[in-house]
């Protein structure tokens, strides 16, 4: 099996972290390269005291930068070859802070014909090591019906809602399988991160599974990583990985 390069695995892990995991999820990862995706801070040192069997390996502190551009770029090809997402001005953001929330819009999702533009305010946060969480905290949903784009039937919006994200996350697979497909891995995107949309809470819950992730690294080189931080400017998103108890 071809080991992948702890540069993807990190910047895969960023994308699908930043709310993506809402609307903004439907990335085409192939859009993720070095020049793109920053390592803003790596602290090669001598590993902390660890449980037996890390003893000897090299700790890493990494701080990962992802430009909201970047995430613009990467929705713009997905949307080339899925017709369902388009986005609707080319000129105008798809990410970007608003307060202490990252919003999303300019987006357009095709639900089952029902043409549904959603504008959320995300709050992204960590529950506990290895898991992220993004409520949607606000939302306006305009929904149309194809061709002639008349206003949709009157629709549950929590029930719309469901579907929308249920439709991402399912795009969100395709879009990580087709990246791990040339790299000969064993794995599936399920395999490295579960996600699941709670509609009674209004959140998506990703959980990254640290053990798939330290089988793609080199073996005894470096100890055990975890997704231990999460933040975003005005500019970029940054997740931190680290080993370490």
């Amino acid at each position: 099996m071809k080991k992948i390069s702890a540069l993807k695995i990190i910047a895969l892990a960023a994308v699908l972290s930043c709310g993506a995991k809402a609307m903004a999820s439907d990335f085409g990862l192939e859009a993720l390269n070095a020049a793109d995706v920053r390592a803003a801070k790596t602290d090669f040192r001598a590993a902390d005291p660890k449980p037996a069997g890390d003893d000897d390996m090299i700790g890493i502190d990494v701080a990962v930068r992802v430009p909201y551009k970047t995430i613009k770029k990467a929705v713009g090809q997905l949307a080339e070859k899925n017709k369902d997402v388009t986005i609707i001005d080319e000129n105008a953001p798809v990410m970007s802070k608003s307060g202490e929330f990252i919003k999303i819009d300019n987006i357009q999702v095709n639900v089952n014909g029902i043409m549904a533009r959603p504008t959320l305010l995300l709050k992204p946060y960590l529950e506990g090591r290895d898991r992220l969480s993004i409520r949607i905290q606000r939302v306006q949903l305009h929904a149309s019906m194809e061709p002639d784009q008349k206003a949709a039937p009157e629709l549950d919006q929590n029930e719309l809602m469901s579907q929308v994200m249920e439709s991402l996350i399912k795009t969100v697979y395709a879009a990580i399988d087709a990246k791990l497909k040339p790299e000969h891995t064993q794995y599936t995107a399920r395999d490295i991160i579960r996600m699941r949309y709670d509609k009674t809470a209004w959140t998506l819950r990703m959980a990254f599974s640290y053990r798939i992730m330290n089988q793609l690294m080199p073996p005894g080189l470096v100890g055990t990583m975890h997704l231990t931080g999460f933040t975003f400017s005005d500019t970029a998103i940054s997740l931190k990985v680290e080993t370490g108890e």
